[in-house]
């Protein structure tokens, strides 16, 4: 038996090997469902605003009544701003961030999505390929190649095509 390429002793089972690697395609993405998403955000956005500003006006803003209260809470509205502004825009900005942190590997056996996230720490899943597996091929430009679930795989790479056809031969030779 040959042994596992560095970093990943004790990962790979016995007879299985790596038969590619590789990693997002880096940038801004935009889907059609992030359209409902971030109208949403926009219309949160824009009441957290107005709302902040006729609380500012009703409390007379920072320089009215006496008291700490009334002086901060137009600023109550904040969090509301933030949450619009993520989804109209922000979320594509952490998608394209957690991809250039992500790794793709497939062996003959799985497919390995590590991801060196900021809150969670070095993550490693891995997926069996079998027959079972649903494999679905999103032509781009950049592919996509999912495998668990429509979310979950290999999205935004270069080769999704000659990926695709990789993992449909792996599932031939597990039957």
């Amino acid at each position: 038996m040959t042994s596992a390429p560095t970093g990943w002793d004790g990962l790979l089972d016995e007879g299985e090997s790596i038969l590619w690697q590789g990693r997002p395609v880096a940038g801004l993405s935009f889907h059609n469902t992030d359209v409902m998403s971030a109208g949403m955000g926009v219309f949160f956005m824009g009441f957290s605003i107005f709302w902040m500003g006729m609380a500012a006006n009703i409390t007379g803003g920072f320089n009215g009544f006496g008291g700490v209260f009334p002086k901060l809470f137009p600023l109550f509205g904040i969090p509301f701003f933030l949450i619009g502004f993520y989804n109209a825009i922000g979320h594509a900005f952490w998608q394209a961030y957690l991809r250039s942190k992500t790794h793709y590997t497939l062996t003959s056996k799985r497919a390995f999505i590590a991801t060196d996230h900021p809150t969670q720490g070095k993550l490693l899943r891995d997926y069996a390929i079998d027959a079972n597996t649903d494999i679905i091929l999103k032509v781009g430009p950049p592919d996509s190649v999912f495998f668990a679930g429509k979310r979950i795989g290999f999205s935004r790479i270069e080769d999704g095509r000659a990926l695709h056809k990789m993992m449909r031969q792996i599932q031939k030779e597990t039957t």
